[in-house]
């Protein structure tokens, strides 16, 4: 199993952190690594909330996840759906109000549907989601 967490800070309030950590349809925008996303379905709240589809396009077939958690301003998690070659793969996302902005968590655990391969697996997972969690801080850092 894969599990760890980033943790990184933004200068931004926690609500426009989180309104830009959720918006599904602008992460290409703000991600290097991602070349296009959409949102597949809308989540309840609309846009982007619990029962939300999100599609992440890098390199190869689609990251396809479910967002599971969504509660503004302080948490959400997604579950992927397809894409990788994983089972139970979950994403939490916490933030919190710190004196100088906002702290982001972001922990990740990740069965890999192949055993053996979490030694190899967990660099490219934790790179992946530093470049989604600072991609996010940087979004939210250009709307103040």
């Amino acid at each position: 199993m894969i599990d760890f967490t980033l943790t990184r800070t933004s200068t931004a309030p926690i609500e426009t952190v989180f309104d830009a950590m959720t918006d599904h349809r602008g992460i290409a925008d703000a991600v290097w690594a991602i070349r296009r996303s959409t949102l597949d379905r809308e989540g309840i709240p609309a846009p982007n909330g619990v029962g939300a589809i999100r599609r992440l396009v890098a390199i190869g077939p689609p990251f396809v996840e479910e967002i599971i958690e969504y509660e503004r301003p302080t948490r959400y998690a997604y579950r992927m759906i397809s894409g990788a070659p994983t089972r139970n793969h979950i994403g939490t996302i916490q933030l919190r109000e710190t004196g100088m902005g906002t702290e982001v968590s972001w922990q990740l655990r990740s069965t890999l549907k192949i055993p053996g391969l979490d030694r190899l697996m967990l660099p490219v997972f934790k790179r992946v989601i530093d470049e989604l969690l600072k991609g996010g801080i940087t979004a939210a850092e250009r709307r103040r």
